[in-house]
């Protein structure tokens, strides 16, 4: 392990907050502690890969940390929720609000090194993906309306992620706009060229990891490939988009419009073989789609 991976401890808890740095700097890692959460912000720089947040803080809560965090690294740094609320929906609230994966007190010293260790994985992967990207992609390879990557990248990106060794785990999320034809028929195809920017645009705002590509799949379907997240995080991914392109008004031809999208959600997890994994992860991807749609629209299916 790297001498030079950056683990950022907050926690108001003085013994707990002592006993983890211990551990992590016994295992060979650069810790940098905050005993609250405005000390944590002030310490967050593009240098830290994983951050291990208190929930509970006095002040600036974790939340803020960890959104505070993803924004300095752009997306980059890992962030581990420490909670006391094991239940169900507390730790959906967590990854719903930016974080990675969480670990409940009391904290098994041997399970919080190997997540820290996953996170600082995740990390470096996020980190060489998206150098990759960002030297292999081109401005022909961006939709011309909406300025998100083309189909053809997500073909790509699929295929060089399914066939890498050792693969991620490979979420894919397709949207797609709800009755977006009435759009074209009542206000005309110059408005539904504007709604097809707005939701870009709220996608593009949602997908805050550098190693996730965001596409415009084909008329009003999107897509986002999220290498290295679990399902419970992009089916909150996918969430935080739907609720962002809900709450939009768009005024249109002198009339107010609301858009909403539905979205679904699948996964190649690493043990899984296919002839054919492209094929099947959008497969899955599609069928959760019309399930959303199916169920009455505005709404995610995984």
């Amino acid at each position: 392990m790297p001498a030079s991976t950056t683990v950022l401890v907050a926690e108001d808890d003085p013994d707990f907050r002592r006993i983890v740095t211990r551990l992590l700097e016994r295992s060979g890692y650069e810790v940098l502690v905050a005993e609250d959460g405005a000390q944590a912000l002030a310490l967050i720089s593009p240098r830290v890969q994983v951050g291990l947040i208190d929930w509970m803080m006095p002040g600036v809560d974790g939340v803020e940390v960890c959104r505070r965090l993803k924004e300095a690294t752009e997306g980059r740094a890992q962030a581990i929720m420490v909670t006391a609320m094991a239940e169900k929906a507390d730790i959906v609230r967590a990854l719903d609000e930016g974080a990675d994966d969480y670990i409940t007190k009391p904290v098994d010293h041997g399970e919080l090194l190997a997540r820290v260790r996953a996170a600082e994985r995740a990390s470096v992967r996020e980190r060489d993906l998206a150098a990759a990207w960002l030297e292999a992609r081109s401005q022909a390879d961006r939709d011309v309306l909406t300025g998100l990557f083309t189909r053809r990248v997500c073909d790509d990106a699929l295929a060089e992620l399914t066939s890498a060794s050792p693969r991620p785990p490979i979420a894919v999320l397709l949207l797609d706009i709800d009755h977006f034809k009435r759009v074209n028929d009542t206000c005309g195809h110059p408005a539904g060229d504007e709604v097809l920017r707005a939701v870009a645009e709220s996608i593009r705002s949602q997908t805050r990891r550098t190693s996730e590509i965001a596409v415009r799949y084909g008329g009003e379907e999107f897509a986002v490939i999220a290498p290295g997240m679990a399902l419970d995080g992009a089916c909150a991914l996918a969430e935080r988009i739907r609720q962002q392109i809900a709450s939009m008004r768009l005024l249109m031809a002198g009339r107010v419009l609301q858009v909403t999208v539905s979205a679904g959600v699948a996964l190649l997890e690493p043990h899984e073989t296919h002839a054919e994994p492209v094929r099947v992860l959008i497969e899955r991807a599609d069928a959760r789609l019309y399930a959303a749609k199916h169920a009455g629209r505005n709404r995610v299916a995984a």
